[in-house]
């Protein structure tokens, strides 16, 4: 009898040890449906914590009720709480939102200048000085016209006026050149950046419409975004055009249908 009791004690007594021990709880942090890395994870009650990885996947030690804190410089805290079926699936996602700043209320004024205070020095009343004025000889001559032709040592003339124009237009063409040169390397820098897979699993963009996808998200100012390393506004901007892009996988084979 005392054989049986000490047998039944051992196995209610290992039955609860087993309730109470935290189990190893995997999950991921997410910004809409980004990952995210370096968030920090606190277990309040066991006082553990982790590191989310590139993929935004972190494991750690949890009970039914215990409270997780996730913190980042740029997103909101959050609190998070263990429930009977994380621990049944030992998975969980956490999802956090991007800091809000409020500035203060700044009042612009416009400086009064000198010639809103002592209005005998406008301009407008002072005296005008010009050689009639003066009286000068020669005051009422005319000024003979500019000769506006350019004369080169051939003989040929040419007009100053078309000559500036056909340099305006040659310096033109290799701004835009030049223009279009930086926008055609910065992109493929995005691209490289978010790699594919991005555009494809996540905007549902087609492989060979990436490239229009990210012409098109320019005047967003993707390019200052990414060059200033603004990668979170950049991200934020990429998914907003998406959304109602016509380069969608979904929308491709819409089309096909339709044939």
């Amino acid at each position: 009898m005392k054989k049986i009791a000490f047998f039944l004690f051992i196995v209610i007594t290992s039955t609860i040890i087993a309730q109470n021990s935290p189990k190893i709880i995997s999950g991921y942090i997410f910004i809409d449906s980004l990952p995210i890395q370096d968030v920090h994870l606190i277990n309040k009650k066991l006082n553990l914590g982790t590191i989310s990885d590139e993929q935004g996947h972190f494991e750690i030690l949890a009970n039914k009720g215990d409270v997780i804190i996730a913190s980042h410089l740029n997103f909101e805290y959050k609190e998070y709480t263990i429930t009977n079926e994380d621990l049944k699936s030992k998975k969980i996602n956490i999802y956090l939102n991007s800091k809000t700043y409020l500035l203060d209320e700044v009042v612009l004024k416009k400086k009064k200048g000198i010639f809103d205070i002592d209005k005998d020095i406008l301009i407008n009343n002072a005296p005008i000085v010009n050689a009639k004025t003066l009286k000068l000889p020669y005051a009422n001559s005319k000024k003979p016209k500019e000769d506006k032709t350019l004369k080169i040592e051939s003989g040929l003339s040419i007009g100053i006026e078309g000559l500036v124009n056909a340099l305006n237009g040659k310096n033109k063409q290799k701004k835009l050149l030049k223009k279009l040169k930086f926008e055609d390397k910065n992109l493929l820098r995005i691209r490289k950046h978010f790699t594919d897979g991005f555009f494809i699993q996540q905007l549902k963009i087609k492989k060979e419409n990436i490239n229009l996808f990210l012409e098109n998200c320019i005047s967003g100012g993707i390019i200052n975004l990414y060059n200033k390393d603004k990668l979170l506004e950049l991200t934020s901007v990429l998914i907003d055009n998406s959304k109602n892009s016509p380069y969608l996988l979904e929308k491709e084979n819409t089309k096909l249908t339709q044939k």
